[in-house]
């Protein structure tokens, strides 16, 4: 796989979340809640999902776009996990392979 296609890949993954995350808060309200309860469990904790999305996001854009830190997130009070992105980012350098890839 390419940088291109990986990096293309994740935002596809990214959108999807985004998408997921969307659907459960609007699914937290009573009146969607209460009409099929079943459906929120389906899909799973929102928690979740808004936790990896953020820190996939973080990884996305130390690795394809060289940003730093400060200025991915400048008004979080809790700092992100630092081993989880960088587990990220390991993982789309071993799908990347053979292409050099400098991360900085």
């Amino acid at each position: 796989m390419t940088r291109k296609e990986l990096k293309q890949q994740i935002k596809e993954e990214q959108k999807e979340r985004a998408t997921t995350i969307r659907i459960l808060k609007a699914a937290r309200k009573p009146k969607v809640y209460n009409s099929n309860p079943d459906f929120y469990n389906k899909l799973g904790y929102l928690g979740s999902h808004q936790w990896s999305y953020r820190h996939i996001h973080i990884a996305y854009c130390k690795f394809f776009n060289n940003t730093p830190y400060e200025r991915i997130e400048r008004n979080c009070d809790e700092f992100p996990h630092e081993n989880t992105i960088d587990e990220f980012i390991n993982n789309w350098v071993e799908e990347i392979g053979d292409e050099i890839v400098c991360v900085g």
